[in-house]
């Protein structure tokens, strides 16, 4: 009998697609059209060099802030209840290529933030990178407004189906308002190469839930 509701569930299990595998996965950033200096390096001849090269990211999690009563009935303990919907930070890793696009690209979305101006920029080579010169001393970090710098970030979780290993497309993630706070430092050091890798740190209002049918799991 126990033999046969395995058989079962796995037969169910297999219907819907299999195990779903942390592997599999999307992010994108979406501008609304606002293009700004940044997106020079999300423009859509290289922004599959973003996306393709993160390697690590998470599905937000969901947290509510408590309260609590105490005394409703004779001898009863404390109860809590939700109040406030919490909307933590989400970190996302990238590998980098040889052009550095994905830490060029989120830099240059933080400097934007504080107005940093123009992009600083050499002629590529390592006598042009000794001649590079600082921004003057002068210079003024003014803020930009939220809406001019956020972007409408997706996570999709991406499983595979008879046409391709990710276009199916169970969940996805959409963040409101989203923009890095925080860019990590990338370690560099002589020994045994190893793929560069950034990660980096964004915040967001609130996130959309869409969730996707089982239509295209064939």
């Amino acid at each position: 009998m126990a033999v046969t509701k395995i058989s079962e569930f796995m037969s169910k299990v297999g219907r819907q697609g299999g195990m779903s595998l942390t592997t599999g996965f999307d992010v994108e950033f979406d501008f609304g059209g606002n293009s700004k200096s940044w997106s020079n390096f999300y423009t859509d001849d290289n922004k599959d060099i973003v996306t393709m090269l993160c390697d690590e990211a998470q599905l937000p999690n969901v947290q509510s802030s408590v309260g609590s009563i105490t005394g409703r009935y004779l001898g009863e303990g404390a109860i809590y209840y939700p109040h406030t919907r919490l909307y933590t930070d989400v970190s996302l890793g990238f590998l980098m290529d040889a052009d550095l696009i994905p830490l060029k690209f989120f830099t240059a979305w933080y400097d934007y933030i504080f107005g940093e101006g123009d992009q600083k920029t050499h002629n590529g080579s390592i006598s042009g990178a000794r001649s590079a010169a600082a921004r003057t001393t002068s210079r003024v970090n003014r803020v930009k407004y939220p809406y001019t710098y956020t972007s409408t970030t997706r996570i999709i979780k991406t499983e595979p189906n008879s046409i391709s290993s990710n276009d199916r497309a169970p969940i996805v993630y959409t963040l409101e308002n989203c923009y890095p706070y925080s860019i990590d430092a990338v370690p560099l050091s002589y020994g045994t190469s190893q793929v560069a890798r950034v990660n980096v740190n964004f915040y967001y209002t609130r996130h959309t839930i869409s969730y996707g049918t089982s239509s295209n799991v064939r």
